[in-house]
């Protein structure tokens, strides 16, 4: 964990890094989480590219269907920093509980 806070050490960093990997039919997640990390850091126009790729895959699993359902979500609110703020907090929130894990303070800006 410290070898990547040191790698990543600000929410720039890590969206740098998901937004310059080579896009790959058949990686779903690799477009999903860099428009997440493009619409965070105020680039919706990347962040819809990214979303429409998502759209594009076709979904041969439920998992991918549901991706493309919240990828139509953050494509629709991309340009709202405060709306994906939001949704991205309750998705962590979401998850955390579901591993019975605490809650804890996103440092998103």
């Amino acid at each position: 964990m410290t070898a990547l806070r040191e790698k990543f050490p600000a929410l720039p960093n890590v969206a740098r890094y998901l937004m310059s990997r080579p896009v790959r039919r058949g990686f779903l997640r690799d477009s999903f989480d860099a428009g997440i990390s493009a619409a965070l850091i105020g680039d919706p126009g990347v962040a819809r590219d990214h979303f429409e790729r998502v759209l594009r895959e076709d979904a041969l699993a439920p998992w991918m269907v549901e991706a493309q359902e919240k990828a139509r979500e953050l494509h629709a609110i991309a340009a709202d920093h405060d709306a994906v703020t939001a949704w991205v907090t309750r998705a962590v929130d979401l998850c955390r509980n579901k591993l019975g894990v605490d809650p804890v303070v996103l440092a998103i800006s």
